[in-house]
């Protein structure tokens, strides 16, 4: 029976180490997910907030909280193709979204370039169809274009009963041009199909990863 020492046994750790390592960085390689947790919550009454989803200083959306019973959500000019997704029977509102919802191309209810209304006296007088009157934790579908590519995210929120409130709580975006993202997805899983090609190997007390990016040798 082959003893494993203590030494052998941590050398061993290392290169499985090595190994886990390695096989991330296919992962990193097909993309990430940008992750803005706002802490604390914006809580706003009456106020607006710019909502600048990759961080470039530029708000892709703006979150208007009117001086009345109505939230809406502007597309923000800064370029063409921003949008969200929603259904427009009478005003345009957008939809409040589940966790784990698609949010990507695939969607044919995509609103570009239109003001978004969140609520407009629906919650309070109980009329029209909006899909924010007393909710938590759901999550606005976005689309944004930075010069020919675009990108998908999502925002959560929380509008109160009256509709006269809303907290924003984080927000997220595929950084792969037009890839999906689920609601409150904030980490790309692993694709199975990455590894159908993969070897692994050992010889001569090494371990050989090859089809990968780039060829990697672990000893």
């Amino acid at each position: 029976m082959k003893k494993t020492t203590q030494k052998k046994f941590h050398k061993r750790l290392a290169q499985y180490g090595a190994l886990t390592a390695a096989i991330t960085g296919v992962a990193d390689a097909s993309g990430q997910i940008i992750y803005t947790d706002i802490d604390p919550d914006y809580a706003s009454v009456d106020l607006n907030i710019g909502l600048d989803l990759n961080n470039d200083m530029v708000f892709d959306f703006v979150i208007a909280d009117l001086p009345y019973p109505a939230i809406a959500i502007n597309a923000y000019q800064s370029a063409s193709g921003n949008g969200f997704l929603g259904s427009a029977p009478n005003y345009t509102y957008p939809f409040a979204l589940d966790a784990g919802d698609t949010i990507s191309s695939g969607q044919t209810s995509w609103f570009d370039g239109v003001n978004g209304t969140m609520n407009y006296v629906s919650c309070y007088n109980g009329i029209g169809s909006s899909n924010w009157c007393g909710v938590t934790d759901k999550y606005l579908g976005l689309r944004f274009t930075v010069g020919a590519d675009q990108f998908y995210g999502w925002a959560r929120l929380d509008v109160n009963q009256a509709g006269d409130q809303f907290i924003l709580k984080e927000y997220a975006y595929n950084s792969t041009p037009g890839e999906a993202i689920n609601a409150g997805q904030q980490v790309l899983g692993i694709d199975e199909n990455q590894f159908s090609n993969v070897r692994i190997s050992t010889l001569n007390k090494a371990i050989t990863i090859s089809n990968l990016t780039n060829n990697a040798e672990y000893v």
